[in-house]
């Protein structure tokens, strides 16, 4: 666990020592260790990590987003297959999390803030 250590620094003409406190930061999501975990993932190529990286720039960790495929298909110039089988390995691994009562056909996705914990 990180620590952040912030200095206080005293006005000019006050003689107390300087003081360092070390506070213990809030549990939040850590995105080097979800990258650290995704990158020793061994099942998952190169078009897997390219939507993950798509996802994860549209994604939020609290609010589920509506992200279609065809989007991605659009935006990453792979098929519809590949996107498909991508999202499915995602969701398998608990990655990404999909909202259970859909919205229309098209689901809707979140990150998942315990992986990589």
């Amino acid at each position: 666990m990180r620590y952040a250590v912030r200095l206080i620094y005293k006005p000019p003409g006050d003689r107390s020592v300087r003081m360092a406190t070390i506070e213990k930061p809030e549990p939040c999501f850590d995105a080097r260790s979800m990258m650290r975990k995704l990158a020793l993932e061994d099942d998952l190529d190169g078009v897997d990590l390219r939507v993950f990286l798509y996802l994860f720039a549209r994604l939020d960790f609290k609010l589920y987003t509506l992200v279609e495929q065809r989007e991605m298909v659009e935006a990453l110039g792979r098929r519809k297959e590949h996107i498909s089988r991508s999202i499915r390995k995602l969701k398998a691994k608990a990655i990404i999390i999909e909202a259970t009562p859909r919205i229309g056909r098209s689901p809707s996705y979140a990150l998942n803030p315990k992986y990589g914990r």
